[in-house]
């Protein structure tokens, strides 16, 4: 999107190079969640027994992928996958919302072969529109199929929102 359509911002630094990370796997997808014609889809996939840890709002009305992760992190506290959304929040949606990360990871579980708790949500965008259920989990047997280890900054402009620009941090 960046160079495309809208001005990079001035402070933007090149997208540094970002190795692999043993036995992680990334891809991107257009789902067509807000934005036409761009990435707006992200899937992680991990290794079996990784262990996951958050830090979570503490605002009174989190959205549904928040208290999806919530639950899954009370449970085993294992991840296989990781599911990002860009251009809606699903957050102030619901029962709707909470459909949409049941739905969403169950069928990220089926295609890494898990629980749909080992399966943790993230959405980045609009407050209080409903998800389009259909066009994310559509996307998603795709985008498992191409997962690769070195997406990285295919990763991060497909969760841009308001951002003109992908980040990216690596330490050696």
């Amino acid at each position: 999107m960046a160079g495309k359509d809208l001005p990079v911002s001035p402070p933007a630094l090149p997208f540094p190079e970002m190795p692999p990370v043993a036995g992680v796997l990334l891809g991107t997808a257009q789902a067509g969640i807000r934005y036409k014609a761009r990435e707006d889809v992200t899937m992680m996939a991990f290794p079996a027994g990784t262990t996951a840890a958050g830090v979570f709002t503490r605002n009174k009305c989190p959205g549904a992928p928040v208290e999806w992760c919530r639950e899954a992190l009370r449970g085993s506290g294992k991840a296989r996958a990781l599911v990002v959304t860009a251009g809606n929040s699903n957050v102030f949606t619901g029962r709707a919302g909470r459909e949409t990360c049941e739905r969403t990871a169950k069928a990220a579980a089926e295609l890494a072969g898990c629980k749909p708790r080992e399966v943790f949500l993230a959405s980045t965008g609009v407050i209080g529109e409903r998800l389009p259920t259909e066009k994310l989990t559509g996307a998603l047997p795709a985008l498992h199929a191409k997962l690769r280890g070195d997406a990285w900054p295919d990763a991060a402009r497909a969760i841009l929102t308001t951002d003109t620009f992908p980040k990216g941090a690596v330490r050696k």
